[in-house]
């Protein structure tokens, strides 16, 4: 299996909002959201349009996992947004993967290269939010240091999931 990395560009604004929504709902589509408040939250962050808008943000950056040049992975990474005051933080957005590369290394892949982003943009630490109930995930950030730093409401439409904020100092 021949994984190639890559910036997304606008031009995968439509691939990767399908990717994007199709993942989310793989993940969590167990959590038992209303079905008015995941429609609310899939519509509000995953859509070409979206997904156009922020692969033209400087201050976001996308990288994206292809095989046979379609998506099966992807990090977004951006300034803080998290409840934390560290006005040097920068903060891992997401993190998907198609469940046929889970465990292939290509997580561990992004995972690096948002490491080393993070270095080029002299941030102080990674943060990022990781729902309370994804032991999967956590077992992954904590293998690749991070720790638990707090929690907050994580909202899906009107829905309030505990999610847990991870740091990683750098």
């Amino acid at each position: 299996m021949t994984i190639i990395y890559r910036d997304g560009a606008p031009s995968d604004a439509k691939a990767l909002a399908l990717f994007g929504r199709r993942a989310w709902e793989v993940t969590f589509a167990h959590a038992g959201h209303p079905p008015k408040d995941l429609k609310a939250y899939l519509d509000a962050n995953y859509g070409a349009p979206i997904q156009r808008a922020e692969l033209a943000d400087p201050s976001l950056r996308y990288r994206l996992a292809l095989r046979d040049g379609e998506i099966v992975g992807y990090c977004k990474m951006g300034p803080l947004h998290l409840p934390v005051d560290d006005p040097e933080g920068v903060e891992l957005r997401r993190l998907y993967l198609d469940d046929s590369v889970k465990g292939a290394g290509v997580s561990d892949a992004l995972m690096k290269d948002c490491i080393a982003w993070a270095h080029t943009r002299g941030a102080s630490a990674i943060y990022l939010s990781v729902w309370e109930n994804n032991e999967r995930a956590q077992r992954f950030y904590r293998r690749h240091g991070l720790t638990h730093h707090g929690e907050w409401k994580f909202m899906v439409g009107d829905t309030a999931d505990r999610d847990l904020i991870w740091k990683l100092p750098l």
